[in-house]
Formats: structure tokens, C-alpha cells, sequence
């Protein structure tokens, strides 16, 4: 009988081993481990490779604690909404230009990606980034990207 005892207690030590319990330090580490890709992304001339981004946007807003959750929930919306609408119009974020939109892309299309692009573009979401981007530095000690 104490076998089964002995087991159950190593697999119990076993799982929470890899957890730190601490909410704030986990986020901090997927911050660590994202920084690279966001430092990549940052650097890039590309418009669309902030799409790039989106996944470990995800991740982050998904680890935030919850004293950033409502900054990072209004950095991702925005940008899978645009994501979205460039999908849904069959539009490359990377070669896209107000200026000069793809040939065939109707004036509803145009205003739609437009609208959302004002909504990455907006106070808020902007507010938001840099609430998050200076919560990485204050509570992490690290940038988001370098």
C-alpha cells in the first residue's frame, strides 16, 4: 500500500516541479523567451511582420498577470480584428498601401481594412503597448524586444 502512496507523491512533486507558482514569474520568463522574436519583428522595415508578432502577443497576454491583462486584451484585439479583415479581403498586410490599394479591392474593403488599421493606429491600443512594453521593463527588468 505505501507504493502506490510513494508514486502518487512523486508524480504530484514531479508535476509542480516545472510550475513556479508565481504568476508574475512566469510571465517574465515568457517575456525572456519571446524577446528575440519581438526583437525581430521591431527591427523589420516589413509592415506585415507585425503579424509576425501576433503568436507571441498571444502567449504574453495569455501569461499576463492581471494588473496588464486589460493592456495586452487591447494590443491583440486590434491586431487579429486587422488581421482579420486583410484575411476575410484577401489582402498581404506586407505589400498593402492606402495610397495604392490592390487592384480589384472594392471601396467596402478598403474601408473596412482602413477602420481597422485606425483601431491598431488608436490612442488606446497605442496607451495599451506602452503600458505593456513599460511593465516588462519596471516588473521583469527586461524589455519586450531589444
Amino acid at each position: 500500500m505505501r507504493l502506490p502512496t510513494l508514486v502518487v507523491s512523486v508524480l504530484l512533486v514531479t508535476l509542480t516541479a516545472g510550475c513556479s507558482g508565481d504568476p508574475q514569474a512566469d510571465y517574465c520568463e515568457a517575456v525572456e523567451s519571446h524577446q528575440v522574436a519581438l526583437s525581430d519583428v521591431a527591427a523589420s522595415d516589413d509592415p506585415g511582420a507585425l503579424f509576425d508578432a501576433l503568436d507571441a502577443y498571444d502567449d504574453l497576454a495569455e501569461q499576463a498577470p492581471s494588473d496588464i491583462a486589460d493592456d495586452w486584451a487591447a494590443v491583440v484585439g486590434p491586431l487579429h480584428h486587422l488581421q482579420d479583415v486583410l484575411d476575410e479581403h484577401d489582402v498581404d498586410a506586407s505589400t498593402y498601401s492606402a495610397e495604392k490599394p490592390p487592384a480589384g479591392l472594392d471601396a467596402d474593403a478598403r474601408r473596412d481594412i482602413e477602420a481597422a488599421a485606425r483601431e491598431v493606429g488608436s490612442e488606446r491600443t497605442v496607451t495599451a503597448m506602452a503600458a505593456v512594453e513599460q511593465h516588462a521593463l519596471d516588473v521583469c527588468g527586461t524589455p519586450l524586444s531589444r
